[in-house]
């Protein structure tokens, strides 16, 4: 464990993170647990993680369909309750 000073920033308190502990994102999410205060990196959206597999794929799928499923599945029957 390590201990840092903490510094008022205009009316906002400051800490430095030292280099080991450095954050590789622009916005980290933070919040209380317990009597801890837990900085985190911010996790992407379910959009972001889709964007990012699209851009990583390319044109790999871009002749790719989904076979049609129309009229093939049975229907469920009611249920007698």
């Amino acid at each position: 464990m390590q201990t840092v000073k903490v510094f008022t920033l205009g009316k906002a308190q400051a800490v430095r993170i030292p280099v080991r502990y450095r954050f590789d994102t622009d916005e980290v999410e933070i919040f209380k647990r317990g009597d801890e205060l837990v900085l985190r990196a911010k996790p992407e959206s379910a959009a972001e993680v889709f964007a990012r597999a699209r851009a990583l794929a390319g044109d790999a799928f871009k002749d790719f369909e989904l076979p049609s499923r129309k009229g093939k599945h049975r229907p469920i029957p009611p249920l007698d309750i």
